[in-house]
Order: structure tokens, then C-alpha cells, then sequence
């Protein structure tokens, strides 16, 4: 059974392959590496075959046309570089001269970055809001910002739900554990249930996951909603339920990875950050067309939920991926053994 990965970087495109590979392996490899040359035009195809255990004849004639057009191929391993020299006919010599491309065709790193954004400080431009209440609620937003900032690393342990699909191949998955932050500050996760389809968990779920921990190893200066990073706009206030809540739009200043265009709204009574919405304003990869958030945090949100986000994210190859994270406080699991 074969499993693959599809990674675009600025020079090359990379198939990472593992398992036996049949005539049905090669019709879709053939297929996928058609849409994705219509869209990364003039760069590289790398085939990395480090983790193939087999071969047929299709694949291995798909391979040599593959070859014959420029393609290179990578190997790690003495039955792969074997298995390299099979198709070129030639002996293997080194790995291929274009760096690896390792940013992935449903690269999440982007949406991650953007989410731990929409959770800090927000400082607004002189002058921008109309409304005395709006600018004393984003004034109440900073100071509440700048404590949850300082405070960061003692949060505790969060419960994190994830429910991921493909809707077009009507497949599901779902993740449930406890994430601890490591001594680094990087979040750390405890198992509590990993289920569904496979696709969803190792294509959506696990890269989710993956993306979290790059992103929480950038400086945050560098996608935080901030003036340096960011256009304020006041829109207008909402009431509902006793509560007023202003409205401000945001748009990135320039079109770095992490930034997002939407808006997001301030309680007025507590400048607590209640809701957020828009979309990516760069995507991470090529084959994702559009990545859309919507995060909705505290008294918008039932208890015991911290937050809500949900996620759409329209692909070139899988069609539209979506995501449902719910955050709430949690008692470790290992400590609730004792």
C-alpha cells in the first residue's frame, strides 16, 4: 500500500513515497504530479523513494519517464540507492542538488501562526476609532493582552478537541488530548483518543499539530496583531444579550506568512477579545487556494469551552478541509491517575 507526501519549496517539488507501489500508485501519481506541474510550472520534481519497499512495472516505467523529462531522485538507504539505480540505470551518486522543499502541500504553519496572533497584543493607531467606548475597549484589550502575555507560560493544562474532514471524500477524523507546555514553552500533547479516517489524521490533524509547534518557535514581533503589523479600522459596535461589542477591521501591512485580513471584536465592558474572523492574506502553499477563521472566545462561548476555531481551508488536490479546535482548562491525565 503506498503512502505519500507532496511538498513545494521555491525551486523544486517534492514526492516523499513510502510501501509498495502498483499500476494503480503510478495512474495517481501520474495524475497529481499533472495538476501539480500546471501550477509550480518550471520546478524540479524530486522523488524521494527512501521508504519504497516495491515496485511493478507501471511505476517503474512512470519513474523512467519521469527521469528522462529532468526529474531527480533522493535516497537514504542502501536499497533505495538500489532501487534509484534500477530506474536510471546508472549508478547512484549523491543526493539531489536541489535543497528539500519540506514545506508542505497543506502546509498549516501559516493558519497556526495567525491563530496564536488573534491570542496577543493588539495596539491601536492614534486616531483610528471615532467612538470614545471603542478606544477605551481596546485600550482595556492592551492592558488585558499585555497580562496574558506576561502570564503565558503558566496557563496550565489545556483539554484540546479537534475535529477534522475532507467533506468531498467524506472522510473524518478526530483528536482529544491534553497539551502541556514543555520547558521550552513549546506545547506538548497527552493522548487521549486518535480516531477515523487515516487521510484526515495524518494529512489535517497531524499537520495541524506539526504546524503549532514551528509556529511557537518564531519570534511572535513577527505576526503579532500589532501596528507594526497591521492597519486598524473601527467598523461600528454590535449589542446582544446586555453586552455591546466593537467592531474593528484589520489588514496586514504587508503579505507575511501568519497575517490575516478580517476583523476581529472587543467586549466593551471587560476589552476581552470575544470574536475573530477572516481569512489568510498569503497562502503557505500552492495548493491551498484560501484558508478561512473563525474563532470565537469566552462569554460568546458555552462553557466549558475557553474558544472555539473553526477552519476552512480550500486545497487544490483534496478539495476543502475543515477544522473544529475546542480549548478548554484541563486536569492533566497522569496527575488525575494519582
Amino acid at each position: 500500500m503506498m503512502r505519500y507526501y507532496m511538498h513545494d519549496g521555491p525551486a523544486a517539488f517534492r514526492f516523499e513515497l513510502a510501501g509498495d507501489l502498483n499500476a494503480a500508485d503510478a495512474a495517481r501519481l501520474e495524475q497529481d504530479w499533472k495538476t501539480a506541474s500546471a501550477i509550480v510550472r518550471n520546478r524540479t520534481l524530486i522523488v524521494d523513494v527512501s521508504f519504497v519497499t516495491g515496485i511493478d512495472e507501471a511505476v517503474r516505467t512512470l519513474f523512467r519517464h519521469w527521469c528522462a523529462g529532468g526529474a531527480e531522485f533522493a535516497a537514504s538507504s542502501k536499497p533505495s540507492h538500489e532501487l534509484v539505480e534500477l530506474i536510471t540505470e546508472r549508478p547512484f551518486a549523491q543526493e539531489p542538488m536541489n535543497a528539500p522543499t519540506y514545506q508542505s502541500w497543506f502546509s498549516l504553519t501559516s493558519l497556526v501562526i495567525a491563530l496564536l496572533a488573534l491570542l496577543t497584543l493588539v495596539t491601536p493607531s492614534q486616531g483610528q476609532a471615532t467612538d470614545d467606548g471603542a478606544s477605551l475597549a481596546l485600550a482595556g484589550f492592551v492592558s488585558r493582552s499585555a497580562r496574558g502575555m506576561a502570564q503565558s507560560t503558566d496557563l496550565g493544562d489545556i483539554a484540546v478537541e479537534i475535529d477534522a474532514s475532507l467533506p468531498q471524500m467524506g472522510k473524518q477524523g478526530r483528536f482529544e488530548a491534553i497539551r502541556h507546555r514543555g520547558p521550552t514553552g513549546a506545547p506538548e500533547y497527552e493522548l487521549v483518543i486518535s480516531q477515523g479516517d487515516s487521510t484526515v489524521k495524518h494529512q489535517v490533524i497531524a499537520r495541524y499539530l506539526a504546524a503549532e509547534q514551528h509556529a511557537c518557535a518564531r519570534p511572535a514581533s513577527s505576526f503579532a496583531v500589532t501596528p507594526e503589523n497591521y492597519k486598524f479600522r473601527y467598523m461600528a459596535f454590535i449589542e446582544g444579550g446586555g453586552n455591546r461589542f466593537y467592531v474593528f477591521a484589520i489588514k496586514p501591512r504587508r503579505r507575511g506568512e501568519g497575517l490575516m485580513k478580517g476583523e476581529i471584536w472587543i467586549d466593551a465592558a471587560t476589552g476581552a477579545l470575544v470574536h475573530q474572523e477572516g481569512h489568510l492574506a498569503k497562502q503557505a502553499s500552492v495548493f491551498i487556494r484560501r484558508v478561512g477563521i473563525v474563532r470565537d472566545t469566552g462569554p460568546r462561548v458555552d462553557l466549558p469551552y475557553v474558544s472555539i476555531t473553526r477552519v476552512d481551508i480550500e486545497t487544490r488536490v483534496f478539495g476543502r478541509a475543515q477544522l473544529t479546535i475546542r480549548e478548554r482548562p484541563a486536569i492533566s491525565i497522569s496527575n488525575a491517575e494519582h
